[in-house]
């Protein structure tokens, strides 16, 4: 079983995002006659909206609504990876965290307390950087520094030479991701994808 993590603040476009992972995943993978991904939301308040959404797809969905899983501890989420490990064992778990999220802390509480790798791909939303990088500069950072892959979304709303500063922006918050432009209204290249299924 392994763990992805998708973070990016609120409106960033996770949860289209999501979608198009999930599909390219079972797709991939083929018929293997159980779950072959299982998507935890985390979401603040009571009610899902996104879940909805997801589960009218055919996925497979476990709402995080009695813990947060940008706590430190994560204790909620832990044992909830636990559970689906014991009773559904998909191949993949797909984590989509709130927009308030840590993912470098739950990444190390998942592989320090349940030994299964995590990957964490960010979303960053190109028509609202500059407004959030200037208010919340230390929570971007945080969320941004630790991804093995980041995905510029909504670079359409905005002129090419803003997403190229962008870009050197997010570079020099974390050298070592991939980092791919996107908008809403196209399929994300499947070589992409790939790259961070493998």
């Amino acid at each position: 079983m392994k763990i992805l993590l998708l973070g990016g603040f609120l409106g960033s476009g996770k949860t289209s995002i999501l979608l198009q992972l999930a599909k390219h995943i079972i797709a991939k993978e083929g018929n293997t006659g159980g779950t072959t991904v299982m998507i935890v939301e985390n979401e603040i308040g009571d009610v899902g909206v996104d879940d909805k959404l997801l589960k009218s797809q055919g996925l497979a969905v476990k709402d995080l609504f009695s813990g947060c899983a940008c706590c430190t501890s994560g204790g909620f989420l832990l044992s909830d990876i636990r559970q689906i490990r014991q009773e559904m064992n998909p191949l993949w778990i797909i984590i989509e965290a709130t927009g308030v999220a840590y993912p470098r802390q739950i990444k190390e509480s998942i592989e320090i307390s349940l030994n299964i790798p995590v990957k964490i791909l960010a979303v960053a939303d190109a028509s609202r950087w500059k407004r959030l990088r200037r208010a919340m500069s230390a929570m971007i950072e945080s969320q941004l520094d630790c991804a093995d892959c980041i995905l510029l979304n909504k670079v359409d709303l905005v002129d090419s030479e803003t997403s190229d500063i962008i870009i050197e922006d997010l570079m020099s918050l974390n050298k070592s991701a991939a980092i791919h432009k996107t908008t809403g209204t196209q399929l994300i290249d499947e070589s992409f994808w790939s790259a961070i299924i493998n």
